[in-house]
């Protein structure tokens, strides 16, 4: 009796106290806690990339190259007008094989597009670091003067990833179907070369060789032991562009004052004894437009400018050479279709660059020009095929770029491709023939 009191008596196991099936006490219970708070900040890597190529002329200034690219980015709204961007980049490049002054490995730091936007219903005003990239067009948009191209891989990557960030005001409103859109570029800043050494370099100091002129013109032994230095640039850069978007079709107009970013090489005071090339960026007036409209599943677009002010090379006597500038007329018509409405994508784009009022000139007067891309996907869309070219009508000009991308896993893309390159001695095929090689890498998106 006593011992069933003794029982009933007993105080019950608080919950600390009572022991699992496997003999151990339970861990204490926590109280549940909130989710974090999503963070305001839109984080980006887009692009990244890394990619080896192996070269395969006998004439090559190099064995292999390495090359990567990465482009961070982070972005947040202050309020409910405003906007930050911050963004850097980092570009790395080797080269091996070859000789001793060929060889080189380096990296580079560069910001991005970083800008602070403020926006309201009908315009918006950004201020920072940014591209500016007008143009219809996909591969030479002849309007597209304001940005600065990056030249460190020349022709490989695609025209959008072939510019950098300007330090710029920007203010585009709207208004329906119009938009307006006004840029101003406080200072000039030119185009991004590779190293040196860099195969992909305009000067081929091995070779004695500048791109776009022939050595029956300006004789190899005259470029072997030159020094490259930068005439002077100053002033701003500025540019109007109006367009319009409607059904029947999209047109726009452009007026600009600027500076060539891609480096025009010339003899400092037109003087090859002086054993300096300088890197001349004319300014330049351009008016311009471009139109696109859709018929049948077929996208056409038209697209020119004039410009005021072309570098050119006379020669106005045997051996004598003097620089100077005339006006140009640059065209583009193309069409992009989707052939059975399916995954095929074909582009294709005629085009030409006139010199006017050129007698007497090293470089060529006119130059006709395809450019297209083919893209399809196989197995299942996990493998995509595409093939990018170019082709010169008016002389023997050729680059050709076929790859295979595996994307079964988005967004990383294994890939495999050839850039090949041939032409005449002073096409851009011809002067990077020795360039031709076969690469392999990685891209994400991020």
């Amino acid at each position: 009796m006593a011992l069933a009191i003794m029982l009933i008596s007993a105080p019950s196991p608080t919950p600390a106290e009572t022991l699992r099936f496997d003999g151990t006490a339970p861990t204490e219970e926590k109280a549940d806690l909130p989710p974090p708070a999503p963070s305001p900040w839109r984080l980006r890597l887009d692009p990244a990339w890394a990619e080896a190529g192996v070269l395969g002329s006998s004439h090559r200034g190099a064995d292999a190259i390495l090359t990567g690219r990465a482009v961070a980015s982070a972005e947040r709204p202050l309020g409910a007008r405003w906007e930050l961007r911050l963004g850097a980049r980092i570009d790395a490049a080797a080269q091996g094989g070859g000789g001793d002054d060929t060889r080189f490995a380096r990296a580079d730091a560069d910001y991005d597009e970083t800008w602070l936007r403020y926006r309201t219903d009908d315009w918006r005003l950004t201020v920072g670091t940014q591209t500016v990239l007008w143009g219809r067009v996909d591969e030479i948009p002849p309007t597209d003067r304001l940005s600065t191209k990056d030249l460190t891989r020349f022709a490989l990557d695609e025209q959008t990833e072939r510019r950098r960030a300007n330090l710029a005001v920007r203010w585009e409103g709207f208004q329906g179907p119009w938009k307006l859109d006004v840029a101003l570029l406080p200072a000039f800043r030119p185009a991004e070369l590779p190293a040196r050494d860099s195969i992909w370099h305009p000067v081929d100091r091995t070779r004695g060789r500048i791109l776009g002129t022939s050595p029956n013109d300006l004789p190899p032994e005259q470029v072997h032991n030159a020094r490259l230095g930068e005439a002077s640039t100053s002033g701003a850069g500025t540019g109007v562009r109006i367009s319009r978007e409607g059904r029947g079709a999209d047109y726009a107009a452009t007026v600009q004052r600027v500076r060539h970013s891609q480096p025009y090489y010339r003899w400092r005071d037109d003087d090859p004894g002086s054993g300096t090339l300088e890197a001349a960026y004319p300014r330049t007036w351009v008016a311009g437009g471009d139109l696109a409209w859709v018929r049948g599943g077929w996208t056409w677009r038209l697209e020119g400018a004039w410009l005021s002010e072309v570098p050119v090379t006379r020669h106005p006597s045997p051996g004598a050479l003097r620089y100077d500038t005339v006006p140009g007329f640059d065209w583009v018509a193309g069409t992009e279709v989707f052939p059975g409405g399916r995954d095929l994508r074909v582009t294709a784009q005629l085009g030409g660059e006139h010199l006017l009022e050129a007698d007497g000139v090293l470089d060529r007067k006119a130059a006709y020009y395809l450019t297209g891309e083919i893209e399809d996907l196989y197995l299942y869309n996990r493998l995509r095929a595409r093939l990018r070219g170019v082709v010169g009508l008016d002389r023997h000009d050729l680059y050709l770029n076929p790859e295979l991308a595996w994307i079964a896993a988005e967004p990383h893309e294994p890939y495999l491709g050839v850039h090949w390159f041939d032409g005449d001695e002073d096409s851009l095929g011809g002067f990077y023939r020795d360039r031709r090689m076969v690469v392999f890498g990685w891209r994400t998106r991020l």
